[in-house]
């Protein structure tokens, strides 16, 4: 990084390893506060793995705080060990259990441990294709899968007074939705605890017999009710929200499913339309493009997981689209990981279907769509803009990926392998390799400080479309990093919205 304000310019130095090169070589220290001293444990154990450029996640204390239990992954992140330390001596005790899985292994929760039975933990894992819960002791011994079926538990929420029960969030009833659930976890029995259509959030008793449980959705604004868990009653409602935006003229907000680039898989879109659309008149359209992992844009929320930019946007006359491709989270492992080893490219067929069922629409301008997004959207913008110049007039990319290689180490080989390993879909997802077929408007906007995708991608794309003879619109914001927040996102919003007008529409 440079730091511009210093009258002479000075350099920040930050680690930032990208995929494919020396990594990071880490371990846990345990400090002891009366004493003052640091205890490290013995993580690098070369009889257990033969590197030291491991992944130590997921840390977790046992109830007696006398053990320390890490989710080790080897740097190819496609085996994880799960082993516990003894804190008095660092020294390492034992492997519970492993997983593996040849794309990736990705746990992203501690192991969360029973009350009354310190020798028991509930684990997540996608090892059956959906994130479900799982019971064990700390012999490493399973004792049953708690959960299971085609859909995500998303969350842990706690125990009920004798640990007979555990309350848990899960997308079992509606893949845009969240409700909540008791589950049993001697019979596996799941109760349904929040039936109100949309994304639930709950606060439950300790005794695990009442819950307060606030809620919303495309429909609804926001509820807040208080229930009996064990007789299913509403015993009080809290607040109903009144429509906030009551006062403006609202854009119309629809949900609804297309098919996958293969056919056969649900992708589910958000269609936003102009207020007080005209009949016969054709309106330019934007489509909103994220479609990395771990995200998941269209929710049964209030505005269907949008926010008042894309409201402003329709009221000012344009038609807003976004449809989560695969490669998206909450739908199930082979749903997310079939984009491994070539990110951008199934991602961007499912696009195209969403392009198609757009153009299907008679109040859709065909000649006037464009696209935006930031980050993993930034990259599937540019790429959609290169790839498809017959369909995107416009398109507005913020902190885009542009090189893999280029991208840090544990994301980067995470869903791409390293370069080394993986050259053929480094080379085929590469976009200064594509500048050559820029057409159309294109504007790039990045922050010079930013620390997740480094300033280098952006400027090297400017230069191969220098190099290809090609015209491109960039701006940049300074002094922020990896996303225009505070004040100045008025300005990044005016920035995008005034290139829409003078270009798109």
């Amino acid at each position: 990084m440079v730091n511009t304000t210093a009258r002479i310019a000075r350099e920040q130095p930050f680690k930032y390893p990208m995929a494919g090169m020396k990594s990071h070589e880490v371990t846990v220290g345990v400090y002891d506060v009366a004493k003052k001293t640091v205890r490290y444990l013995d993580s690098r154990r070369e009889e257990t793995i033969a590197e030291n450029e491991n992944y130590l996640t997921n840390l977790c204390w046992s109830p007696e705080e006398d053990y320390l239990y890490i989710a080790k992954i080897n740097r190819e992140q496609n085996h994880m060990w799960m082993e516990r330390y003894d804190v008095s001596d660092g020294e390492f005790d034992t492997v519970l259990f492993e997983e593996t899985n040849p794309r990736y292994v990705e746990p992203c929760d501690p192991m969360i441990f029973v009350p009354g039975h310190p020798d028991q933990f509930l684990w997540f894992s996608l090892r059956d294709g959906y994130k479900h819960l799982y019971l064990y002791n700390t012999d490493g011994q399973l004792i049953k899968q708690v959960t299971s079926g085609s859909y995500e538990v998303e969350g842990f929420i706690g125990f009920d007074a004798k640990a007979e029960n555990i309350f848990i969030y899960a997308n079992k009833e509606s893949a845009t939705g969240r409700a909540a659930y008791r589950v049993s976890l001697k019979s596996g029995e799941m109760t349904l605890l929040t039936p109100a259509k949309g994304t639930h959030t709950v606060i439950i008793n300790p005794a695990g017999t009442a819950m307060i449980d606030i809620y919303n959705s495309v429909e609804n604004p926001g509820t807040a009710k208080v229930v009996d868990i064990a007789k299913g009653k509403e015993l009080a409602t809290l607040y109903q929200l009144s429509n906030p935006l009551a006062d403006y003229a609202m854009p119309g907000i629809q949900l609804g499913t297309i098919k996958a680039a293969d056919g056969k898989t649900d992708l589910h879109y958000r269609l936003i339309t102009p207020p007080n659309m005209k009949a016969g008149e054709k309106y330019p359209t934007l489509v909103y493009v994220y479609g990395g992992p771990h995200s998941q844009l269209v929710t049964d929320t209030w505005l269907g997981g949008g926010n008042l930019y894309f409201t402003f946007l329709a009221q000012q006359g344009y038609v807003v689209f976004t449809v989560d491709n695969r490669g998206t989270d909450n739908r199930g492992f082979e749903f997310e990981s079939c984009t491994h080893r070539q990110l951008g490219t199934i991602e961007m067929a499912d696009q195209m279907e969403g392009v198609k069922f757009l153009q299907s629409l008679p109040y859709v301008d065909k000649d006037r769509m464009g696209v935006e997004g930031w980050s993993f959207g930034g990259f599937m913008t540019i790429s959609l803009k290169l790839a498809h110049p017959e369909v995107f007039k416009v398109g507005c990319a913020g902190g885009p990926v542009i090189d893999w290689k280029w991208y840090e180490i544990m994301y980067g080989e995470r869903y791409m392998d390293t370069p080394q390993e993986n050259p053929e879909g480094y080379a085929n997802n590469c976009l200064t390799s594509k500048a050559k077929d820029l057409e159309g408007r294109l504007l790039v906007i990045h922050g010079a400080e930013d620390n997740t995708v480094v300033w280098q991608h952006s400027i090297e794309f400017i230069d191969a479309c220098i190099k290809a003879g090609k015209q491109v619109d960039y701006f940049v914001y300074p002094h922020h990093e990896h996303n225009v927040r505070g004040i100045d996102r008025i300005h990044l919003y005016e920035k995008m919205f005034d290139y829409y007008e003078t270009f798109l529409k």
